[in-house]
C-alpha cells in the first residue's frame, strides 16, 4: 500500500466520526436544551426515566397537600424502608409499593366495596373500585397508577438499580399515598 492510498483510507475511515464530533460541538447548547425531554437514557445501572418520573411526581405531590408524607414522623414501616433503601434501593421501592397495595385493599375491606373474589388482590381491580366509588381524588388515583408503573419497572427491568435519592423520593411519595388511603379507610 502506497502512502496516498493509506492517507485516502485514513481520511475515509475517520471522516464520519470527526464530522459527528464537530456537529455535536457546534450544536451543544441546542442539545442541552433538549435533554429534559429525553424519555429514557440508559447508562449502565442508571435509569434516567425512573429518576425523571419521580421528579415529576414530586412536583405534582407538592401541589397536593394530601399526597405529602405523613407529618407524624417515622412509622415503623417507613423507618424499615429508609434502612432498606441504604442496602438495596430496588427492594425498598418494591416494599413501599407493597405497603400501598395493603392499604388500598384495607380501604376496600373497611368500606365493604365489592371486588370479585378472583380480583381481590389485583392492584388494578382495587384502584378501579376505589375510583368508581370516588373514595380517592383524581390526583391520588393518578399517583397510584404512576407509582405502580415505576414499581413494575423496578420489578421487571433487567439490571435496574435506582439511585438512593430516587428510591427515597419514591418512598416519600408512597408514604403520602398510604396516608391518603388510611384517611379514606376511616
Amino acid at each position: 500500500m502506497d502512502i496516498l492510498t493509506f492517507i485516502t483510507k485514513l481520511i475515509e475511515f475517520t471522516a464520519w466520526p470527526i464530522a459527528t464530533v464537530a456537529l455535536v460541538a457546534m450544536l451543544r447548547t441546542e442539545i442541552k436544551s433538549l435533554l429534559p425531554y429525553v424519555k429514557k437514557l440508559k447508562a449502565g445501572p442508571v435509569e434516567a426515566e425512573f429518576e425523571r418520573e419521580i421528579k415529576e411526581l414530586e412536583a405534582t405531590a407538592k401541589a397536593q397537600p394530601q399526597l405529602l408524607p405523613p407529618p407524624e414522623g417515622l412509622t415503623p414501616e417507613r423507618q424499615m424502608l429508609l434502612q432498606l433503601v441504604q442496602v438495596n434501593p430496588r427492594s425498598a421501592v418494591l416494599e413501599a409499593w407493597r405497603g400501598i397495595e395493603e392499604s388500598a385493599i384495607r380501604v376496600v375491606q373497611n368500606k365493604a366495596l365489592y371486588v370479585p373474589e378472583r380480583e381481590s388482590h389485583s392492584p388494578l381491580a382495587v384502584i378501579r373500585v376505589l375510583n368508581k366509588e370516588n373514595v380517592l381524588s383524581a390526583e391520588e388515583v393518578s399517583l397510584y397508577h404512576d407509582l405502580r408503573t415505576l414499581r413494575n419497572q423496578a420489578a421487571h427491568a433487567q439490571d435496574f438499580s435506582p439511585t438512593t435519592d430516587a428510591a427515597l423520593s419514591y418512598i416519600e411519595l408512597a408514604s403520602g399515598l398510604r396516608r391518603a388511603l388510611e384517611v379514606a379507610a376511616k
